[in-house]
């Protein structure tokens, strides 16, 4: 599973978005061909074997989001057609049988396109936010946790006040992995309207914390890093300058303060009132073109962006706390 291996996907269209599950033993595809293709990984062989093909959508299927294996099997997707859907695995059927993974109840409230999904982290229970071009994100749980078949909007952050349409281009949203932490944080990048704001759940509605930056390029992704340990959060945005931002977050404004002399940490005195952030990197991505997707490794020390020139990029900080390109892959050479 360490060797580079080409999949032959066999979607009709554009490939929009890939996801692993948790063990990364299960990947799913989804493109402009409106289907969903969900691969297993066969340990004896080392391939990937196609366990379903779904015609999933009435339009361009443009990002998928796996729930944590304690939740079962459970798919999401959205799509320009304005919906989203879940998708359960039904184990007893045949795999290729047409009917291996059950589609809910579509949500439909959006009055645009979905670009951008992600499942709660699993401490907070099943749910899932859902980033509109409506200019809203709304937060889904299902009525029955076992049958999964009925979702509903518990709360919304109206991220554009007065509304917005297709036109105003995507919103995009990643969960805090981080139990340890204050609980249930999520990140918004508002594409045309240039800004990231990190908002708290809280007696059932989100209340915003922060603001990291206004921008003069559209915000086209972000992503928070797991924790592992840190006294502060890492979270990158991708944006249409060419520009990968990477900020320090603290929603703790004492922990602002701490820092290492020696072997032994030393905390300062406060700083700030409340939560904080802090621009520490920068990356200029040459050729500057838009960079459309980030990604952070599961700890939180790699980060790998996807842009317009058709090149995956990995970037890593050097102990002089600069971001580095440590490799590259072109679709072309791939």
């Amino acid at each position: 599973m360490d060797q580079d291996q080409s999949i032959p996907v066999n979607h009709d269209d554009f490939i929009h978005d890939i996801a692993y599950n948790f063990y990364g033993t299960r990947l799913a595809t989804c493109g402009s061909d409106r289907c969903i293709k969900i691969w297993d990984w066969n340990r004896q062989t080392g391939l990937w074997i196609l366990n379903e093909s779904i015609s999933a959508h009435d339009s361009s299927v443009v990002r998928l989001s796996w729930a944590h294996p304690e939740f079962g099997q459970v798919l999401a997707s959205c799509s320009l057609d304005c919906t989203v859907r879940i998708w359960v695995e039904q184990e007893t059927n045949l795999k290729n049988s047409g009917t291996r993974w059950r589609g809910l109840t579509p949500l439909t409230d959006s009055k645009a396109a979905v670009h951008s999904i992600a499942f709660a982290p699993e401490y907070t229970s099943l749910s899932i936010a859902t980033a509109s071009s409506d200019g809203k994100v709304r937060l889904y749980s299902p009525t029955d946790s076992v049958r999964l078949e009925n979702w509903t909007v518990n709360c919304f952050i109206d991220f554009v006040p007065g509304g917005a349409t297709d036109a105003d281009g995507p919103l995009s949203v990643s969960w805090c992995k981080s139990r340890f932490s204050s609980p249930h944080m999520l990140v918004v990048g508002g594409s045309r309207h240039k800004n990231v704001k990190i908002f708290q759940l809280l007696n059932n509605a989100f209340v915003e914390l922060a603001e990291l930056a206004q921008y003069d390029s559209h915000v086209l992704d972000v992503d928070w890093a797991p924790t592992m340990g840190r006294s502060y959060h890492l979270i990158a945005t991708a944006c249409a300058d060419g520009h990968i931002r990477i900020y320090k977050f603290w929603s703790d404004p004492e922990l602002a303060g701490t820092r290492l002399t020696g072997s032994l940490f030393v905390r300062d005195a406060a700083t700030a009132a409340g939560p904080r952030s802090e621009l520490v990197s920068d990356i200029s991505v040459q050729p500057s073109v838009p960079i459309r997707r980030i990604r952070w490794n599961s700890t939180g020390t790699l980060l790998v962006s996807s842009s317009d020139d058709g090149v995956v990029r990995m970037w890593r900080m050097t102990p002089s706390g600069t971001w580095r390109e440590m490799a590259a892959v072109s679709a072309e050479s791939a």
